[in-house]
């Protein structure tokens, strides 16, 4: 009973620090939350990535979101885009989109000059993520009962 106690006061002893760990991380989770877009806000952040790059002057010939990767627990959302402009734009459009307050990652760049012309055509493949809430689990005696019920019926058939 004395071990038990002292335990007992040494976590009641440690509890402020574990509260204010798990306002920590609660406050961790919200802010990586933010730069997590939800199903609602995809439009108006591809938007903002078109936008961006119409603003410094790209031409845009493809801008084509495919198909959401579902994840563990996000999904990545790609979009495949092919774009005309200088060299320097590129840049800058990808900084804006760098700096948008989600995260977008720019992927299989590849850069071509046109003929005649002092432009790049880029082809390349912007990701963005939302977070997939998991879904909730089934209470762990369902199952069990299930499957005892199947396996009595059995025994009784057999016999």
């Amino acid at each position: 009973m004395e071990t038990k106690l002292v335990t007992a006061k040494r976590n009641a002893a440690n509890l402020e620090k574990f509260q204010k760990r798990m306002e920590e991380a609660e406050i961790q989770f919200k802010t990586a939350m933010k730069a997590l877009p939800e199903k609602e806000e995809i439009p108006s952040l591809l938007t903002s990535i078109s936008r961006s790059g119409q603003d410094v002057g790209l031409e845009f010939l493809l801008f084509e979101p495919k198909g959401e990767v579902r994840k563990e627990f996000y999904a990545e959302i790609p979009v495949a885009m092919n774009v005309v402009g200088g060299y320097h734009d590129l840049a800058v459009f990808f900084d804006k989109v760098a700096r948008l307050s989600r995260v977008v990652n720019i992927k299989n760049i590849t850069m071509g000059r046109l003929k005649n012309s002092p432009e790049l055509n880029t082809s390349c493949t912007a990701v963005t993520y939302k977070f997939i809430e998991p879904e909730p689990e089934k209470p762990s005696g369902e199952g069990k009962k299930k499957g005892r019920k199947t396996k009595k019926k059995r025994t009784k058939k057999k016999k």
